[in-house]
């Protein structure tokens, strides 16, 4: 397929992305696609942790549809190796162990959950017990070679954790894998990722792989946080804080919870969760304040833009 100019791509990639690891690479590899017509692979990586994929989900998987409609290869990762282990990455403590038949459960459910955001006859799903299941302790040795322990034990997430297990320690090292056997050109995560992604570029470095480059989202804001002086309070969405709004949720549930929200982050939600651009909010913003359009309103349009994007041609 034809693909946009390079600029183009990166600009709309760009909106809701919080940092670019290696911008410039990115957009010359985005230039050697088009020159080429050999498209990016581009990854993200989901644990199943719980059954229900979320709007906090919602974020990274739009950038994910973003890289679908520029004509780039996506892979839905589930990690259901990955979720035994479970991230530290930004936790204060550890998380419950799950068996593997609880997370087998949870993901069952998922592919049809992405499938309301991704093109799932363009999507290529895979789970990383294919092969960090059978992956051998010898080589798992010759990859922590490469990290020296004080690189990851001294990660300030890490670090405040009197708990941290040793599994994981390991668990950037699993990830890191991951991208290196799937031979990644781009990942996709939540901010709280970026370590992460940087242990997977050296290790790709370290074997002789073009290094990825990653575009990390916002974190979207849970349906308890509160908008005060300016500044957000409260956690982000995740089902261990039962603060979420599921994608499989009816629009007239969605529309109940998106009415409970603080007004404050029905802003974000439009910034993070729509296609409006930043002077149309703004724009609503404007007639608020001026009473020609009440927060209700805005919170009824934020709920219909919801419901045409979780079910598509309905």
């Amino acid at each position: 397929m034809a693909f946009a100019h390079p600029s183009e791509q990166l600009n709309l990639l760009l909106r809701g992305t919080a940092e670019v690891i290696e911008r410039e690479e990115l957009l010359a590899r985005l230039g050697r696609s088009m020159e080429t017509g050999r498209p990016l692979r581009v990854m993200a990586g989901f644990d199943p942790t719980a059954p229900d994929l979320h709007l906090g989900h919602a974020v990274l998987l739009r950038k994910l549809r973003q890289f679908q409609d520029l004509g780039h290869e996506v892979i839905f990762l589930i990690g259901d190796f990955t979720a035994t282990v479970g991230d530290p990455s930004a936790r204060n403590e550890g998380r419950a162990r799950l068996e593997r038949s609880q997370v087998d459960e949870f993901a069952r459910t998922y592919r049809d959950q992405v499938g309301r955001l991704l093109d799932l006859s363009r999507l290529r799903i895979e789970h990383n017990s294919s092969w960090l299941a059978s992956l051998k302790l010898e080589e798992l040795l010759e990859l922590a070679r490469l990290v020296p322990l004080q690189r990851l034990a001294t990660r300030e997430d890490l670090a405040r954790r009197p708990d941290l297990g040793l599994h994981e320690i390991l668990y950037p090292l699993l990830q890191a894998y991951d991208a290196l056997h799937l031979e990644i050109d781009v990942e996709v995560g939540g901010q709280d990722q970026v370590q992460n992604f940087l242990l997977a570029r050296e290790i790709m470095a370290a074997r002789g792989l073009p290094p990825l480059c990653a575009v990390t989202t916002e974190l979207l804001e849970g349906t308890d946080a509160l908008l005060r002086e300016g500044e957000f309070v409260g956690s982000k969405m995740s089902k261990s804080c039962g603060n979420t709004i599921c994608l499989h949720e009816s629009p007239d549930a969605i529309r109940a919870r998106i009415h409970g929200l603080d007004d404050g982050l029905v802003w974000r939600y439009l910034e993070l969760l729509t296609d409006c651009s930043m002077p149309q909010i703004k724009a609503m913003q404007a007639d608020v304040e001026a009473k020609r359009r009440t927060i209700a309103a805005v919170k009824d349009y934020l709920a219909d833009e919801l419901a045409r994007m979780l079910n598509p041609g309905k």
